[in-house]
């Protein structure tokens, strides 16, 4: 029993450690000290994980307690929107941690001790295969990956543009368990052996590849177009947004930092998420202002806001049924002329909808906007001065499959607009953007990310954080971001999840080839 509850504790420690690994703590920019954390925290859970084997369910529980410490530690603030279903959200997270350490033991349970450089690569493929997993149940929650704690570190995380960022989480994995391999025939023969060399190995070969890319990108110089950029970030507290009281104030505020951005000449002004709550379908006295406020400054606006569309659908009677909602995002050219908008494709489950609501009424009491909003049908591309531009709303710049799809369909940057106001000063911002930063990666694109409250910045192709502003502090960021008009996308673009399926097919045969008893 007392080994039992070793190990519960061993799966605590680990979910701390990878707490402090993953969260920004020291801001966007700063040196991230913490990150190295990441390559030691797997160590105690599997160092414990081993011993326990086959014993029952004792190797799940172990890490269901690790995921319980890590995602309450990763998403406690999204219980400043809506505690249940932050909780609801946690239980199979956690539960797939639990899977993992449940199958490494068994993994290891059937381990030769002259099989551990194989036993490292199934356990850490294992891990891959589950993330990949974990993004598809209820619409999936596709964050704070393994790899996402190493988010400023460049030269390391180049290894995305092939693998995705599933890539550089199989690379923790690895040496996490590479490490504790290591250790332990070290000190039973003094000697390391192929597990600490392999893992060195791989970590200096990403570091080696990341440094040549990131030194042989000053040939895109002269490329591209130098386009002045206004992001506006409001900072509307949530607790107000959504007053009609509030409103007027919120536009005039709106309308009075994009006045402001007359002398910067810009090419384009950019307003976070439901940066109009009514947008201009559903108010045509707010269509005329934005008309008019295009034409004052001379740009084009790229805004978020409600919107409301008549159903196609018809009921029984011939009659149609109440518009529908969509969480959008709108466009307007410097004349004035509205273009077609983008709705939101991915919608967060238990904020923008419930799963089951319409049969199960009572769920809709723990998601904190109390309208249902619709998912779109499909991307939609906007373009200012020959540049294309791919949106993303909120969470969307999370999921790589749905900015490989702008990215193939011709986007030459992305864009997120978002509202980060619902989580208060927490980490969230901060957290939200560090798992943005892998899509630029992913796709070879530079990431403009405008946010109500929040994190306000721009991302390069290579995801480094160019420049950002204040977060939750109302102003305006200036940016002039050279982006480049039909560049070859990234490898993973092109090919896509191919890494975690390969990393399936690793752990199917590498759970078959395990059949040796423990010497």
């Amino acid at each position: 029993m007392i080994q039992r509850w070793r190990a519960w504790l061993a799966g605590a420690v680990s979910g701390g450690l990878q707490v402090v690994a993953l969260a920004p703590w020291e801001g966007i920019q700063s040196p991230h000290c913490w990150s190295a954390l990441a390559w030691m925290a797997w160590i105690p859970v599997a160092a414990h994980l081993v011993p326990l084997g086959n014993r029952g369910g004792f190797p799940f529980q172990t890490g269901c307690v690790m995921g319980l410490v890590f995602w309450l530690g990763t998403i406690y603030w999204i219980a400043h929107a809506t505690l249940s279903g932050m909780l609801a959200l946690a239980v199979p997270l956690i539960l797939i941690h639990g899977m993992w350490a449940w199958l490494f033991a068994r993994l290891a349970g059937r381990w030769s001790s002259g099989n551990g450089v194989w036993l490292a690569l199934v356990g850490a493929a294992a891990w891959v295969a589950l993330e990949w997993f974990k993004a598809w149940p209820l619409g999936g929650f596709q964050w704070n990956y393994a790899a996402v704690s190493q988010f400023k570190n460049p030269a390391l995380i180049q290894v995305a543009a092939w693998t995705g960022v599933y890539g550089v989480s199989f690379l923790v994995l690895y040496v996490n368990l590479s490490l504790w391999l290591a250790w332990r025939r070290w000190g039973k023969y003094g000697v390391f052996h192929g597990e600490f060399f392999s893992a060195a190995l791989l970590a200096v070969w990403c570091l080696v590849v990341g440094n040549r890319h990131l030194n042989g990108m000053q040939h895109y110089a002269g490329e591209g177009i130098d386009l002045k950029i206004a992001l506006v970030q409001p900072n509307i507290p949530q607790e107000v947004k959504y007053q009609v009281i509030s409103r007027k104030e919120q536009q005039e505020r709106l309308w009075r930092l994009t006045l402001g951005t007359a002398s910067f000449s810009p090419d384009l002004v950019i307003w976070p998420e439901t940066a109009l709550v009514r947008g201009p379908s559903m108010d045509p006295d707010q269509r005329a202002r934005l008309q008019d406020l295009a034409r004052r400054i001379q740009a084009p606006l790229f805004f978020g806001a409600v919107d409301m569309v008549d159903s196609p659908e018809k009921t029984e009677n011939g009659a149609r049924p109440a518009p529908l909602c969509y969480n959008a995002a709108m466009w307007m050219d410097k004349d004035g002329v509205p273009q077609p908008a983008y709705h939101k494709l991915h919608l967060v489950p238990f904020g923008e909808y419930v799963p089951g609501g319409r049969r199960l009424r009572w769920l809709r009491r723990i998601a904190p906007i109390q309208g249902r909003f619709s998912p779109g049908r499909e991307p939609v591309l906007f373009e200012a001065r020959g540049i294309k531009f791919g949106p993303l709303i909120c969470f969307e710049d999370t999921i790589p499959w749905l900015s490989r799809q702008l990215c193939l369909r011709g986007a030459d940057a992305l864009v997120n607009l978002t509202n980060d106001a619902w989580f208060k000063e927490s980490p969230g911002a901060a957290m939200h953007a560090a798992n943005a930063v892998f899509r630029a990666i992913e796709n070879r694109r530079p990431m403009i990310r405008c946010s109500n409250s929040g994190l306000t910045c721009v991302v390069d192709a290579d995801g480094r954080v160019l420049s950002f502003h204040q977060p939750f502090v109302e102003g305006v960021l200036k940016v002039t971001p050279q982006i480049g008009r039909q560049r070859p996308v990234s490898f993973y673009a092109t090919h896509g999840d191919w890494f975690p399926l390969l990393c399936g097919l690793v752990v199917v045969f590498g759970a078959w080839g395990f059949r040796k008893s423990p010497s």
